[in-house]
């Protein structure tokens, strides 16, 4: 077990040194990730033999909901708004679309036979919010565009993984299983997901003042507990836990609570781990050794499958809203494809399917085809294309999210048995790097002045430095 934990710090910490390396040969940082697993893989020089799909799938899965969950938190109610027609019809209409054109490209160009190829065209129809996100992350990207880039990316999950069940429920049911119960078993997992997530959104927060969790690591810890319940409470209904954590992290993200950046901070956090511990893993995965048997059909899918079909379906559903061809020839060349395809490909594995294996060559190579070609050159193209805002003086001068958290706000609750109750605030014993911004008692503010005495149940606000 010693080694097992000594090989988890370090492959952790080679991971945080490796970030470096991104910013001088500007290699994207989730590909360095995966050549970390490969490298320490059975055929790399770490020698670490690892071939379990299902703890691959579970860990996994469970990355996803930390990643989707951190992310859906910082996404502002009238962004999602502003974008929710475009994103929201990429999001279902173009993900069924892109797996059905995929389904159609495996079909003529593989060994694949016709179910084999309609899960893998649902495995590869989903872009990555984790990629898209890294890729875009730092540049002033027209908003318009930026938004509908990302909550499609953060969205469009879940109906990728409905069909994904829908689809293994035939292998099992043969061809008894029909399309009209296909409908109804995406609807189902559609509507129950929204419903689950809007529920939980409302009630979690609340719930928190109830339980009186007065300290912003508990809240975390209470965040992360709806987040579990939220997932699996809708899963057992039919629902799409996916779908239900998403929503469920835009409406909490949106709303005002005590400790919420600093909520947001340690969920970041968590993401970034769950990131390099799910790409590290997939690559683990990975026989290197097997991948030379798809580099020329991989290739292809690739390119007729992220650029070619994702241009089709990009082009022919936003052409209903005012984007120009240079703005949906970006958005279709920012379907990037990340982690989440791979993961999804475990499921083939897992089920049994007599070509999984094949599958999951193809996935994994595409995946690293799309980040590297599309992704190196994402920002780049939104140069070329006038595509970037310019910073101005307002926007230089605005002090955002992350320069907040900077100042590590947090709240002290004075209880009976504290030693600075009763006493002036100059005659406290502070360190020099802690500032008293204010005073709340009961419902009034006070002014943190040096002749103020403290008093049993004040809320003090300060800074640390």
């Amino acid at each position: 077990m010693d080694y097992k934990i000594l090989t988890c710090g370090i492959l952790l910490l080679i991971s945080l040194l490796s970030i470096r390396v991104t910013k001088k040969v500007q290699v994207p940082l989730l590909i360095l990730f995966l050549f970390i697993g490969i490298a320490s893989g059975s055929e790399g020089i770490g020698g670490i033999y690892f071939d379990d799909a299902k703890i691959t799938q579970d860990i996994g899965n469970v990355a996803l909901l930390f990643i989707l969950f951190a992310g859906a938190l910082e996404t502002k109610k009238s962004d999602a708004t502003m974008a929710l027609y475009p994103s929201g019809i990429l999001a279902t209409a173009g993900v069924f679309f892109t797996a059905m054109l995929a389904a159609l490209i495996a079909y003529v160009l593989t060994s694949l036979n016709l179910k084999e190829s309609l899960l893998f065209g649902a495995i590869v129809s989903s872009t990555d919010a984790a990629a898209v996100i890294s890729m875009l992350g730092g540049s002033n990207l027209k908003k318009k565009i930026r938004t509908v880039i990302e909550i499609e990316s953060g969205s469009n999950d879940p109906m990728a993984y409905a069909l994904i069940l829908f689809i293994l429920s035939m292998f099992g049911a043969g061809e008894k299983t029909s399309i009209f119960w296909g409908v109804i078993f995406l609807f189902r997992q559609i509507i129950f997901g929204a419903l689950m997530g809007i529920i939980f959104g409302k009630i979690s927060l609340p719930l928190g003042k109830i339980l009186k969790i007065e300290r912003e690591e508990f809240l975390t810890i209470h965040l992360i507990a709806m987040l579990f319940i939220c997932f699996a409470g809708t899963n057992l209904i039919g629902g799409n836990g996916f779908l239900a954590i998403y929503l469920m992290g835009i409406l909490v993200g949106n709303e005002h609570f005590d400790f919420r950046m600093n909520c947001i901070k340690n969920m970041r956090v968590a993401s970034w781990l769950m990131q390099i511990t799910m790409f590290i893993i997939l690559g683990l995965l990975v026989f290197p050794s097997q991948l030379k048997a798809v580099v020329i059909r991989g290739s292809i899918l690739a390119i007729m499958i992220t650029i070619v079909a994702r241009m089709a379906v990009v082009f022919a559903l936003m052409s209903p809203f005012k984007y120009t061809k240079k703005e949906k020839f970006f958005m279709s060349w920012a379907g990037l494809k990340g982690a989440v395809p791979i993961i999804f490909s475990t499921n083939a594995i897992t089920a049994g399917i007599e070509n999984s294996q094949v599958i999951f060559n193809m996935v994994f190579y595409m995946v690293v085809f799309s980040v590297m070609i599309q992704g190196m050159t994402l920002k780049p193209l939104a140069k070329y294309l006038g595509l970037l805002d310019p910073v101005s003086e307002a926007d230089a001068d605005t002090i955002d999210l992350e320069e907040l958290e900077e100042l590590s706000l947090k709240k002290l609750y004075l209880d009976r048995k504290s030693e600075y109750i009763n006493k002036e605030i100059r005659e406290l014993n502070l360190p020099k790097s802690m500032h008293i911004i204010s005073i709340r008692r009961g419902d009034e503010d006070i002014t943190p002045r040096g002749d103020v005495i403290l008093k049993a149940g004040d809320k003090i606000l300060f800074s640390m430095k």
